[in-house]
C-alpha cells in the first residue's frame, strides 16, 4: 500500500499540496498492543487537525477505549480513554503525499478491574476487586502519512507510541505504554487558498 500511494504521488502533480489552511479530519478503528501486558486492545480514534503553515499543523486526537484482553497478573484495563494535543511537522515532498512525526502531550481517564476467580478475604464471592477511575498524564510520539486525492478526501497511515502510567488505590501502577496503529479515510477543506507560485 505504502508503494502504490508513493508511486501514485510520483506519478502526481509535481506540485505540493500541502500548505497553511488545510483542515482535516477522520474517524477510524486503531488495535493497539500494551507492550508491558503483551495484551492487546481496541479504541476508536477521532483526528481534528489544521495546517497552521506548511509544514506544521496543530493535531488533537481522542481515543474511545473500546476493550482490552487480560493481563498476566489479572488485571484488566476497562478504560483508557485518551485526548492529544501537539504538533505534527510534515515533511516536504512534491504532490500529494505528505509524511509527517508528531508530538502531542495529553490526559488518559483510565480503571482497571481484578477479573481473577480466585476467592479474595472480604471480597466478591467471584474475587473481583473495583478499583478507582484515574486522570493521569500521557505524551504520543507518532509517525504517519497522508496521501490526498480529489478534492476533499485523503487517505491516512498512522502508527503511535504512548507512554503512561495508570496510578490508582492499589499497590504499585499499571503502565500504559502502547503501541497503536490506524488508516482509513478522512476529509480536508482548504479554508486558505493555496498560494500560486
Amino acid at each position: 500500500m505504502l508503494l502504490s500511494l508513493s508511486c501514485l504521488s510520483q506519478e502526481g502533480s509535481s506540485q505540493r499540496f500541502v500548505h497553511e489552511g488545510i483542515l482535516c479530519g477522520d474517524i477510524s478503528i486503531a488495535p493497539g498492543m500494551l507492550l508491558s501486558q503483551n495484551v492487546s486492545t481496541i479504541s476508536i480514534p477521532a483526528t481534528l487537525e489544521y495546517y497552521w503553515d506548511d509544514h506544521v499543523s496543530l493535531k488533537n486526537d481522542v481515543y474511545f477505549h473500546v476493550s482490552s484482553g487480560m493481563t498476566n497478573d489479572s488485571l484488566r484495563l476497562i478504560a483508557n480513554h485518551q485526548l492529544f494535543v501537539g504538533i505534527a511537522y510534515h515533511l516536504t515532498t512534491k504532490g500529494n503525499f505528505d509524511p509527517y512525526l508528531g508530538f502531542q502531550p495529553g490526559i488518559a481517564y483510565s480503571q482497571v478491574k481484578n477479573e481473577s476467580k480466585l476467592p479474595l478475604p472480604d471480597q466478591t464471592p467471584y474475587g473481583r476487586i473495583e478499583y478507582t477511575p484515574n486522570i493521569n498524564p500521557v505524551l504520543g510520539l507518532s509517525l504517519g502519512f497522508n496521501y490526498y486525492f480529489f478534492r476533499y478526501f485523503h487517505m491516512f497511515v498512522e502508527a503511535r507510541y504512548v507512554h503512561g502510567t495508570h496510578l490508582y488505590n492499589a499497590p504499585g501502577a499499571f503502565p500504559l505504554d502502547e503501541l497503536k496503529c490506524q488508516f482509513g479515510l478522512g476529509w480536508n477543506l482548504n479554508l486558505i487558498r493555496k498560494k500560486k507560485v
